[in-house]
């Protein structure tokens, strides 16, 4: 084995480790720190990532967007590269710099979310994927007053806990790198958050983790959890969430990480 990958690479393993170690210190970097974002109106935010490998397929971020212009707004990101390891964590990259990029040009013309958006970082992410490679995202813009315009590009839907029930914030379009020329044009979801309302965002390492038979935690029991504590902290939240993943799978080893935002409406 480490022959093959001497031949494939073309350089010592030594020098293959150190490129590895620089790539996951980048991905570390992009991410945001892991603690609640602060002084954002009424608004409790907390949002984290459990990796399982060094390097990974995940990625979150919150964006002030004052710093483009727009003010009383944040930009909230979660997203989830294809595959695993080196390959995954390189998309994220690019598709972290995409975005940065995007919502730049898009301040400077129209200051607010539109298809555009989207449909320039999916031609970014079709040039830098290789084959088979895309990356599902969820982009929401959040207003002080809880009115959020959102894209979904293909990712599970984020889940808006509201007094008569839990919405599925679903419109948008396809995942991102796939096609150059996409099948239909992304669209602008919106949603109004009230006092007490929670918006999860999450990926797939979540939902999908399984215990020993193989059975998956599932979208439904993460529904339960939430409303369990929903009188609780956004970081709160986020810690029984996973405990309770945690529980579920026994503590089995798992092959995909797990990101979690919360976002409660405190007033």
């Amino acid at each position: 084995m480490n022959q093959k990958l001497k031949d494939i690479a073309g350089m010592p393993l030594q020098e293959i480790a150190d490129e590895f170690i620089s790539v996951a210190e980048l991905q570390r970097r992009i991410l945001p720190a892991p603690e609640p974002l602060a002084g954002f109106g009424e608004f409790d935010i907390f949002g984290r990532t459990i990796p399982t490998s060094v390097v990974g397929g995940d990625f979150y971020d919150f964006f002030d967007l004052q710093i483009y212009g727009i003010r009383g707004r944040i930009g909230v990101v979660i997203a989830d590269a294809a595959g695993h390891g080196l390959a995954a964590a390189m998309l994220i990259r690019d598709f972290s710099t995409a975005l940065r990029t995007a919502i730049s040009f898009q301040a400077y013309y129209v200051q607010d979310t539109t298809p555009l958006l989207f449909r320039k970082i999916n031609r970014r992410m079709y040039r830098s994927s290789q084959s088979n490679q895309f990356i599902s995202a969820f982009y929401g813009e959040l207003r002080l007053g809880g009115l959020l315009h959102y894209i979904n590009a293909g990712h599970y839907s984020p889940l808006l806990f509201q007094k008569d029930g839990v919405a599925r914030l679903n419109v948008g379009g396809p995942v991102l790198g796939a096609f150059l020329e996409l099948p239909f044009e992304y669209q602008v979801g919106e949603v109004q958050m009230q006092k007490g309302d929670i918006l999860l965002c999450y990926t797939d390492g979540v939902t999908e983790t399984k215990r020993a038979d193989g059975t998956e935690y599932g979208v439904e029991r993460l529904e339960d959890v939430v409303r369990s504590v929903s009188s609780k902290s956004a970081q709160e939240i986020f810690d029984y969430i996973m405990r309770d993943v945690e529980s579920y799978s026994g503590f089995e080893k798992q092959t995909d990480d797990r990101t979690v935002i919360v976002i409660k409406k405190s007033y």
